[in-house]
């Protein structure tokens, strides 16, 4: 039975996949006509297995959904009682921090000169790549501060909490750091590098008011994915199911192993919100040295995560649950529970969301609909290709694609009224990652558009780059 055509439409972008044999849910998916179009058998099969859970109460799909490892990139599992470690997978704790530049605007980055002449500043005191050999501006850190940011995070460095997400998750004071030795070892050495993959570090300019903007796109790096492959063996061997199997490992959470993992699954989310705001201070110098500005750090937040939330059930009650965001950003709006007391309750919170490093970026906001995605947005405009494929289709059109970013020109708003045009987007490879190029991700308006017609959330702020620093592998 094909499950993609058992799905019905409810809504033009909304759908639900009914709870066939073996689920105990059914998945909710928010998606345009064209995006579900795309969508594949396996997505499918993967989202029915998260539906499949025991203990899961709630299954989303987010328009930018995509086939991952145990469940879909761009899916939010609730449970109650259970932990799914493929629910914040191997990158534990990805996100996203955004800074303003106060007194840069697009008329003084239109020089390729001067974007260029960042990136290198940027380089010389911020590591990229898997490597991780540090530059010599970068700071150094003992074993006792990077403990202590295990498990304080980003309040272990003195970041006022209404910049996170959360500064930190708690952790057990008599958890042993050094336990998984593999994970401990790559704490020091990578503490304010970005890694490779898809990270990055991008100076973006707003469409319409010509601010100036830096992302911050990383995660926990060797001590996250060390962390995560330890837990998806110990969980197979627990639920008894072979190693090639072990994404869809799940623990307990009051078993001794579910609590093991939670405890070291949150001092990698910590490593990865400090790792976020120690990349910043290379940023501020760079900035300092090239543009004589500084810039204020806007917001901070995790795209592959579980966390303890108040979740709504289908009938309209709310209890606490296991959030699992694989690939999906948390969209508390205004007045939700979990934001009484902070800076954003009356607002919600800001959703970051980078797109494609030719595609650009954008800033959302909560709308009270985000409830029936269980307060949760795409994290991205989703991938069209695989890693391996894009390299093998497109190396063709390597030429082409290198020409593309160079000359791409793009015009943007003033504060007095004027249009700028900035042309071409500098980065620090000599060709374009042909596996991170526009090429291979969805429209991210298309995207953006399914979450604004649905009522989840409204976009803020759109965003575009015009320098960008990739983590080469």
């Amino acid at each position: 039975m094909s499950l993609k055509y058992a799905v019905q439409p409810i809504s033009p972008n909304h759908y639900v996949l009914p709870k066939l044999a073996g689920m105990n849910i059914e998945v909710h998916a928010f998606l345009s006509e064209a995006l579900y179009e795309a969508t594949d058998e396996a997505l499918w099969a993967q989202a029915a297995a998260g539906a499949s859970y025991e203990g899961v109460v709630g299954c989303y799909l987010m328009p930018d959904t995509h086939v991952g490892f145990g469940v879909p990139v761009g899916c939010v599992v609730v449970t109650d009682g259970v932990i799914l470690q493929a629910g914040s997978g191997y990158d534990i704790s990805c996100g996203v921090l955004y800074m303003k530049v106060p007194g840069l605007s697009a008329e003084q980055v239109r020089g390729k000169h001067e974007r260029e002449r960042w990136i290198h500043e940027v380089e010389r005191r911020v590591a990229t790549g898997v490597g991780s050999d540090r530059p010599k501006l970068m700071p150094k850190f003992s074993s006792k501060k990077a403990e202590e940011l295990l498990r304080y995070g980003a309040k272990a460095l003195g970041v006022r909490a209404e910049l996170c997400e959360r500064q930190y998750i708690p952790v057990p004071d008599d958890l042993d750091l050094h336990a998984i030795e593999r994970a401990y070892d790559k704490v020091v050495p990578q503490l304010g590098s970005v890694g490779g993959g898809n990270h990055f570090i991008e100076m973006q300019v707003d469409r319409d008011d010509g601010s100036v903007w830096v992302m911050v796109h990383c995660g926990s790096r060797g001590y996250g994915w060390q962390t995560a492959n330890h837990y998806f063996y110990e969980g197979a061997r627990a639920r008894g199911l072979p190693s090639q199997k072990r994404e869809s490992s799940w623990l307990y959470a009051d078993e001794p192993l579910g609590q093991a993992y939670w405890a070291h699954h949150n001092s990698a989310a910590n490593f990865a919100v400090a790792n976020r705001h120690i990349i910043v201070g290379g940023i501020q110098q760079a900035l300092g040295e090239v543009f004589g500005v500084q810039g204020e750090v806007y917001y901070e937040i995790s795209h592959n995560l579980v966390q303890q939330e108040t979740i709504s059930l289908p009938d309209g009650t709310t209890q606490r649950g296991f959030v699992h965001r694989k690939g999906a950003t948390r969209a508390f709006p205004a007045g939700h529970p979990d934001l009484v007391g902070t800076a954003w309750s009356e607002t919600g919170h800001p959703c970051l969301i980078p797109g494609s490093m030719y595609a650009g970026a954008a800033i959302l906001f909560a709308l009270p609909g985000a409830w029936q995605s269980g307060c949760s947005v795409n994290h991205g405009s989703g991938r069209l290709l695989a890693r391996g494929a894009a390299k093998r289709t497109l190396e063709r059109k390597q030429d082409e694609i290198d020409a593309e970013m160079r000359g791409v020109k793009r015009t943007f708003g003033s504060p007095g009224g004027a249009r700028v045009e900035i042309e071409g987007i500098v980065g620090n490879t000599k060709h374009t990652p042909l596996d991170e190029c526009g090429h291979v991700y969805k429209d991210l308006d298309e995207v953006l558009a399914v979450l604004e017609a649905e009522g989840i959330a409204k976009v803020a702020h759109r965003l575009y780059p015009v320098a960008n620093m990739k983590g080469m592998d």
